[in-house]
């Protein structure tokens, strides 16, 4: 189990859920290959699947294939997702709420490309799986942390469904975290400049349910669509006072 600060899409322990590390560029594969076989609880999904799909638009060289098309794949999947940003109303609530409901999340990191202020697509996707409390550690230091699957964490090749397992209490016995990556609440909001998410329902009609009761109603342009994702609003800006606080 994990300590009881941490909220998580996923169950612990985490050396139980079936993860792998990525190759060159091969992120958007692994990310949602990772997502979906810990949802599946099995080695269902195999990234050469994805790559078949996208076919050319694969390239490892130039940096791998374009973030839109995850969410495209998830639905031929029969899953619920779509392409969005966040950076027009509090990300973290609706971060948050997803993780609360157990449903993972792709995200982009750090910024790729940008024209004028917006920033699009992300250099590296991972899957948020859990965020915690504020707690304070054994050494007093006050932390508050995100939780991600990265494929190519700590470094390429050398990947490990452990690596962020610690002793935060003192008690001398290492905790489990979930994923493979823990990073500062601070620091998550700092990298994660794209604003640009994928969250993995079950089913497109738990993800239509949950997206018109959240934001409010959008037809999203072709550039929202290919480009920066689907500006999505929160209906009441009243309930990120949760966050705030």
């Amino acid at each position: 189990m994990f300590p009881p600060y941490v909220h998580s899409v996923f169950d612990g322990p985490t050396h139980t859920w079936p993860i792998c590390g990525q190759g060159l560029n091969e992120c958007n594969f692994y990310a949602r290959d990772n997502a979906l076989n810990t949802l599946e609880q099995q080695m269902r999904f195999d990234p050469a699947q994805f790559k078949r799909a996208v076919g050319p638009l694969f390239q490892a060289k130039l940096g791998g294939t374009l973030p839109p098309l995850k969410s495209m794949l998830l639905k031929q999947l029969g899953y619920g997702s779509h392409f969005g940003n966040l950076r027009f109303t509090h990300a973290e609530f609706v971060l948050r709420q997803l993780i609360r409901m157990r449903v993972p999340v792709l995200v982009d990191i750090y910024t790729a490309a940008q024209f004028g202020f917006t920033r699009f697509y992300g250099q590296h996707a991972v899957v948020l799986v859990g965020y915690s409390d504020p707690y304070i550690d054994a050494s007093g230091t006050r932390r508050e942390e995100y939780y991600l699957i990265d494929s190519e964490w700590p470094r390429l090749g050398e990947f490990r469904v452990d690596y962020n397992d610690v002793d935060r209490n003192g008690d001398g016995e290492i905790e489990d975290y979930p994923g493979n990556r823990t990073i500062s609440r601070n620091q998550f909001m700092r990298i994660f400049s794209t604003r640009c998410y994928t969250p993995i329902f079950p089913s497109p009609i738990a993800h239509t349910r949950w997206y018109t009761h959240t934001f409010i109603p959008h037809r999203p342009s072709l550039w929202e669509r290919l480009i920066t994702g689907s500006n999505d609003k929160l209906r009441f800006t009243q309930t990120v006072d949760v966050i705030r606080s």
